[in-house]
Parts: C-alpha cells; structure tokens; sequence
C-alpha cells in the first residue's frame, strides 16, 4: 500500500515538472499577444491653457512599434510623452497604433479638451460703454453680433457716440465663443494655419481715426444672461491721420 502511494507521488511530480511555463515573448505560447491586446491609453483628456499634456501605454517589451499621431503635426514613437504648455491647437484625438510581429495591431485613441484660462477684468465699466485714457468717452445704444460681411467672422457691432467692432476668430462661426479669457490681434484677419482660436480683433472709429488693438492684450468673453459679453480694461490701440495717435480703451460689450 505504501508502495502504491509512493509511485503515485512520484508520478505527480513528474507530470508537474513536465507542465509546460508560459512565455509572453514566445510567439508560439498562447499569452504571447495578450499585452498588446490589453493596451489602453491613459491620458490628461481635460486641461487649461499653460498645463501639461500627459500620454501613456504600458511598455509591452520585446520587438514593438509604437505609433502616435494628433494634432499640430504631433508624433511620437515611445509608450509615453508630455506636451508641455498646452494650448488651443493641441486640442483633439490622440491616435495610437502597435505593431508587433505575429499579433494583430492595436488601435487606440483618446480625446483632449483644453480649456480656456478663467479670469476676471480689474476694471468694472457699465454695460454697453467704454471709456478712453485720452479721448471722449461712448455710450452706445444698438450693440448685436452677426457675421460680419466684410470679412465673414462672427462680429460684435456697436454703434453710438462712435462705433467700435470686435472681430472673432472663424473658430466660432458654428459654435458659440467659450467664456474665458481671448487674446488680440493687430489686423483683422486670422491666421488660418495656427490653430490658437482664442483671439479677437477690435477697433473703433473717433474723431474720424480709426483705431486698431495692439497684439497679445487679454480680453475677456463669457455670458450675461445668455448673451455673448466682451469686456477689456486699458486695452492700447493705435491709429493715424498721417499722425499716430494712441489710446487706452476699457469698454463692456453685451449682445442686445
């Protein structure tokens, strides 16, 4: 009887030891794939203007490749990476394809939101005014926006002691400005090939000057009511009659 026990143990060893190991970087083992398969992009798919963009799979080993692409022309070839400073035009879907020999590729992707940096103007001017450092102030009495017919952007329009206009990127034509805080420009048209959309264009006519924005000036658009609000405090602008002239606005936009 202990016999018989004994060549039963001992066949039970033999057959454990003999139970084959699995080995992911054996292309004849059946996990082989399963670390590929397995792969989800982990991602920051929510942050604001100036934050850090972070990318990342597992690293699976052995011979892979992997691919990436996404907005701005972005590319890369590692497992992770980090956008620093992210802006607007960093803003879309993430692509990522792995190869490695005897799987089938995996395809993954993922959305980033930037958002709009938040903020609030340091001067507190009435609804539908604006004020100037040098020159008289204006009230106006018909403000609304509509696309402008000159250069086909969504417009905020302004009559009254004068005029003044705020031009908006063509972003917004389809969908309504985000609230947040914008950035101007000197001309009046954008560039389509940069993909920073939060940008606005004013300017104004006084004492038959026209006045434009000087560049990289915060401007500040959110809602009041459900109507579209613009509002700037000390914004230079400049214009010339063969003399230039220069002035600081701080005005309040609402949409009528």
């Amino acid at each position: 009887m202990k016999m018989n026990l004994l060549l039963c143990f001992a066949a039970i060893l033999v057959l454990g030891s003999c139970k084959k190991v699995s080995d992911p970087n054996d292309p004849s083992d059946p996990t082989y794939c399963d670390a590929l398969n397995n792969i989800h992009i982990t991602a920051t798919t929510s942050l604001q203007i100036g934050q850090t963009i972070k990318l990342s799979v597992p690293e699976i080993g052995g011979y892979r490749i992997y691919s990436w692409i996404g907005p701005n022309n972005y590319t890369n070839q590692y497992p992770d990476d980090s956008i620093t400073y992210a802006s607007l035009k960093h803003e879309g879907w993430y692509y990522l394809n792995v190869t490695k020999p005897d799987c089938n590729t995996k395809f993954d992707s993922v959305y980033v939101d930037i958002l709009l940096n938040q903020g609030t103007p340091a001067c507190n001017i009435a609804a539908n005014a604006c004020t100037f450092s040098n020159l008289f102030d204006d009230n106006f009495t018909s403000v609304h926006r509509s696309l402008d017919p000159g250069y086909g952007v969504l417009t905020i329009a302004a009559y009254g002691t004068a005029d003044m206009k705020v031009l908006f990127h063509p972003q917004w034509n389809s969908r309504e400005p985000e609230d947040g805080i914008y950035n101007t420009i000197n001309v009046p048209t954008f560039d389509q090939v940069d993909g920073n959309y939060n940008k606005v264009f004013i300017s104004t006519v006084k004492q038959g000057i026209y006045f434009a924005s000087h560049p990289d000036q915060q401007v500040y658009v959110s809602h009041l009511n459900g109507k579209l609000q613009v509002r700037f405090c000390a914004l230079a602008m400049s214009g010339s009659n063969g003399t230039t002239y220069n002035t600081a606005a701080s005005g309040n936009l609402v949409d009528q």
